[in-house]
């Protein structure tokens, strides 16, 4: 009895030591894994509670904490970590674990370069290690009921000085099975403030092909934009990504994966480096076909894009456009010196896209180049593209927008995939308020727009070798205010030329073909149009009367000059009709103002006073006796017998000096320059009084002045008025 009162003792104390055991071995086990942690994994850590539960068999860690090398700062931590296991299945060879709860993880990845703040904890490669060269038994596991509760990750990239911090992290995940037949995977948590994230995945072991099911709620993207900053001057990209995703794989060949579904993007919006939202989407939609990235073929269905709104800035240095991508060229071209050379294995890249839809776009334009700000848009912009293959040979684009909320924009471009420099276009500009560019019109020809409107119909045929372009242009009701005093203004004659070519209708009206050879090295199709509009406007500024002339139902040529003979000092009735019809423009053209410049040559025109004086003086001796008949000076001939033989009166030698030198030398110079002064100042008068008093036109817009005759060139040694108009 002894003895065996002896064993059950024994038995008991045995029971009771285990149970002791059993009871402090989480307080044991904490006590050492914090003391001992350096050691075990190089890291310091912190424990609140280690509880082991064994009826359950469960294990609950609470206030876990991971520190940096640095023992100062936290690297991981969370409030509670549970697992309960389920160790009856090892029998049947499978593991199963009924529940799985994390709750309140926090984690601060840094990253410098290629080095990462949990490199220290990765267990370098050992070079020793023997692989494992058993058979693969059959593996089957099972997890239930996993939990992720309030998650967060800040990730921080210190070169790239980009932090991304992930808060609200949670994941509910019912069961995660596998056996070597089939398994099925789901997984759904939220992500950011309001994301969500559901995934559920087949895999197909006997097969060896995979299936996903991807679906997204709402996540936001503003976490990429630090890893678009090598590409892109941005600031920040805003918007929230949904999405249905289809992916299939195969587990033998990694690449040969296919990817189907819809996905869109709500609210992007774009600010570039200088804080301006430069794009913005309320909505941006499109359907995947099929992107098979073992063939290199990404096909999409419809791309759709509502209510764009795209910020174009003109500076002087550059447009927002270009800065915004000055890190990809930059890059680019520093990838292109040091990229090796590529073989000619790889695959083609193929694609093709259905249709690609804007609906209601809005493009806002400033350009700060200018002497004063000039702001515009084209609003109500709809857009269709179908067919984009990179093989299509005709890709058709209708598109047509408002502009600034009057005028309209409409056309078709068919272009080529196959043969970029074949293009057909036919574009149509109605109603375009030019009061809009006078901001334009200032800055270069010194001249407020405020009133016209443009109309233009654009044709183009292109091939490599061969460009056929039709421009045709009608202005209405063009009126310009008050020149400005804008010093940057062109010395060509715009505003003139565009004056002069209004018809009666106050209408501008005119062709401009164009063609030309795209394969010449200069050929540029904008420089080769604004050329021969430049031309068009100096031809009709530089002959103001072939485009006049019309108005007055005459010659154009007639009307450029009006001739005198040589001491004439009135009017005959071809003069008159000639000033008639410079006043029947000035009435149509109120804004012209007539300038009339006088020549001569001084020399010739005073030989022949002096020749008219002599005649008047003959004439007057002449008529000086009382029975002799009247003689008129005018009527007189220069070859008259008489005449001859009066002045060898005082000028002998008349015969071989001719008439005009024997009259001047015959003559007092200064009573000939008198007269010449009196003609040059009467062809003046006379001129003035007619155009003014007869015709009724404003003296300001009358402009009569003598030309510099000591200086004047011998091509205008000739007495006339050289007529000239200019606007007002």
């Amino acid at each position: 009895m002894a003895r065996i009162k002896k064993r059950y003792i024994v038995l008991g104390i045995f029971l009771l030591l285990i149970a002791a055991i059993l009871f402090f071995l989480s307080t044991i086990t904490k006590n050492y894994l914090v003391k001992n942690s350096e050691k075990l994994i190089g890291r310091k850590i912190g424990i609140s509670e280690l509880h082991f539960n064994y009826a359950k068999v469960a294990v609950q860690v609470k206030g876990f904490v991971m520190y940096e090398d640095n023992p100062s700062e936290q690297f991981a931590s969370f409030s509670e970590f549970y697992i309960n296991l389920n160790p009856w299945t090892l029998i049947s060879n499978e593991y199963s674990v009924s529940e799985i709860r994390l709750v309140n993880p926090r984690i601060q990845v840094i990253q410098n370069g290629e080095q990462f703040n949990f490199d220290s904890l990765i267990p370098k490669e050992d070079s020793l290690a023997v692989k494992d060269t058993t058979q693969n038994e059959s593996l089957k596991f099972t997890i239930r009921n996993i939990q992720l509760i309030d998650g967060k990750v800040l990730y921080n990239d210190l070169q790239k000085k980009n932090q991304v911090e992930m808060k609200n992290l949670n994941l509910n995940l019912p069961l995660i099975s596998w056996n070597n037949e089939k398994s099925d995977v789901g997984i759904d948590f939220s992500m950011g403030q309001k994301g969500h994230v559901n995934v559920k995945a087949t895999v197909d072991n006997l097969n060896e092909k995979y299936q996903i099911n991807l679906k997204t709620q709402d996540i936001e993207i503003l976490p990429i934009t630090g890893y678009l900053t090598d590409y892109f001057d941005i600031k920040s990209l805003n918007g929230f990504l949904t999405s249905d995703l289809k992916i299939v794989g195969d587990m033998n060949e990694v690449i040969n994966i296919s990817v189907s579904g819809t996905g869109s993007i709500n609210d992007l919006a774009i600010l570039d480096g200088r804080s301006e939202k430069i794009i913005s989407v309320p909505k941006l939609s499109t359907s995947i076909k099929d992107i098979n990235l073992k063939d290199f073929h990404f096909g999409f269905g419809k791309i759709e894009v509502d209510q764009p709104h795209l910020l174009m800035v003109v500076d002087k240095d550059m447009t927002n456009l270009e800065r915004l991508l000055q890190p990809y060229f930059r890059n680019d071209s520093i990838s292109m010196a040091t990229a090796a050379p590529t073989t000619t294995d790889e695959a083609p890249v193929t694609y093709s896209f259905d249709t690609i839809r804007v609906n209601n776009g809005l493009i806002s334009i400033a350009d700060n180049t200018l002497n004063r700000p000039f702001n515009y848009e084209l609003n109500d912009l709809n857009m269709t593209m179908t067919g984009l293959t990179e093989s299509a040979g005709q890709i058709p684009v209708e598109f047509s927008t408002k502009l600034n909320n009057k005028g309209e924009l409409s056309g078709k471009i068919i272009w080529s995939m196959v043969d970029f420099m074949n293009i057909e276009m036919n574009v149509r500009m109605k109603r375009l308020d030019l009061l809009s560019f006078s901001p334009y019109s200032e800055y270069y020809i010194a001249s407020p727009i405020t009133q016209g409107w443009f109309n233009y119909d654009l044709g183009l045929k292109m091939s490599a070798t061969k460009l056929t372009n039709t421009n045709v242009v009608k202005v209405d009701e063009l009126e310009f205010g008050k020149r400005t005093k804008d010093t940057t203004a062109m010395k060509v004659p715009v505003r003139l030329a565009l004056y002069l070519m209004k018809d009666a209708k106050d209408r501008i009206a005119f062709d401009l073909p164009v063609s030309g050879n795209p394969s010449e090295p200069q050929f540029k199709l904008g420089k080769l149009i604004w050329k021969t509009l430049a031309n068009l406007m100096i031809k009709t500024a530089a002959s103001p009367f072939n485009a006049l002339a019309g108005l007055a139902g005459t010659n154009p040529e007639s009307m450029e000059k009006l001739p005198f003979a040589f001491a004439q000092d009135s009017l005959d009735q071809q003069q008159r009709d000639k000033l008639i019809n410079l006043a029947t423009i000035l009435k149509k053209k109120p804004d012209l103002i007539l300038t009339m410049t006088q020549t001569t040559d001084p020399e010739k025109e005073k030989g022949q006073i002096a020749v008219q004086l002599t005649k008047v003086e003959f004439a007057a001796n002449q008529n000086a006796g009382v029975d002799s008949t009247k003689v008129s000076a005018t009527e007189i001939k220069d070859d008259d017998p008489n005449l001859l033989s009066f002045i060898r009166n005082t000028v002998p030698a008349v015969d071989s000096l001719g008439i005009e030198t024997a009259c001047i030398k015959r003559l007092d110079s200064g009573r000939i320059e008198t007269r010449f002064q009196e003609i040059l100042a009467h062809r003046n008068r006379v001129i003035t009084e007619f155009l003014t008093q007869n015709q009724g036109i404003p003296a300001e817009l009358v402009q009569v002045s003598i030309a510099d005759l000591k200086n004047l060139p011998q091509e205008l040694k000739v007495p006339q008025f050289k007529v000239e108009v200019s606007i007002k």
